[in-house]
This record gives structure tokens, C-alpha cells and sequence, in this order.
């Protein structure tokens, strides 16, 4: 009996091994998927509202407050998104461990608190890099072309 015990607990390291390694790549491809949908977003954001931008520029705002006047936005609104996704992060969780109901092993559907925080956190890191990486794009908005363009 002890060996076959010992022979089942090593069977299930292995697979929770394999669930570990799965895990990790289905954060960092989702990691990737938020960096670059936040980025596009707000690509397409500033695309759309140059002339504003170089209004503000013209009314003689600092690149820090024009930054922050655009900029901003995009925080908030990751945190409604994230503040959002939580709960139903919860439901697909319960669905998806739902599906994979394995015969003779059955996974708990508890998060951590801290997994949620951590969540939380990963998504406003990426929101701010985003920002970081458009600051750029923001500093080189010409102010004369911009205004002179035909909508």
C-alpha cells in the first residue's frame, strides 16, 4: 500500500509540474497580449486626437501635463477593465476547470487573494509601460502640421 501511495503522489507532482509550466506560458502570452492591445489602443487614440494634442501643446502646456492630460486616461481605464475582469476571471476559471474534470483527480476551484492582487498589478505595470513607450510618440507631435491638417 505505502508504494502504491508513493507511486500516486509522484504521478501527481509530475502533472502539477506540467500544470505549472502550462501556467507560466499562459501568463506571459497573456502578458503580451495586454502590452500590445494597450498599445494599439492607445496608438490609435492619439491618431485620432493629434489636433487636440497640438492644441494643447500650442496653449503652451508642458510635455509633463500634456502626457498626463492623454495619458491619464488610459490608467483609468485599465483599472475599470482590471477591476472588471477579476470577477469574471473567477466565472472562466470555475468553467474551464469545469471542462477539465479528470476521472480520477478533480481540481479546486480556489484563488488566492494574492493571485487576484497580483493580477491586478500585472495589468497597471503593463498600462504603465504602455504610457512610457507612448510618451515618446506624444513628444513628437508637431504642433504647426498637426493643426494644419484637413479632417
Amino acid at each position: 500500500y505505502v508504494s502504491v501511495t508513493r507511486t500516486e503522489r509522484d504521478t501527481i507532482e509530475s502533472s502539477m509540474a506540467s500544470l505549472n509550466l502550462i501556467t507560466v506560458v499562459l501568463v506571459l502570452a497573456s502578458g503580451a497580449l495586454a502590452f500590445i492591445t494597450l498599445y494599439n489602443l492607445t496608438n490609435i487614440n492619439l491618431t485620432e486626437r493629434l489636433r487636440e494634442v497640438a492644441t494643447v501643446k500650442v496653449l503652451g502646456f508642458t510635455p509633463g501635463e500634456t502626457a498626463r492630460y492623454i495619458l491619464d486616461e488610459n490608467l483609468v481605464l485599465s483599472f475599470l477593465g482590471a477591476a472588471a475582469g477579476l470577477p469574471l476571471g473567477k466565472l472562466f476559471h470555475r468553467f474551464i476547470l469545469g471542462l477539465v474534470h479528470v476521472e480520477y483527480m478533480t481540481y479546486e476551484t480556489r484563488i488566492a487573494p494574492l493571485s487576484y492582487v497580483l493580477c491586478f498589478a500585472i495589468t497597471m505595470v503593463f498600462a504603465m509601460l504602455t504610457n512610457l513607450f507612448m510618451r515618446g510618440r506624444l513628444r513628437r507631435v508637431r504642433m504647426a502640421e498637426s493643426l494644419k491638417s484637413v479632417e
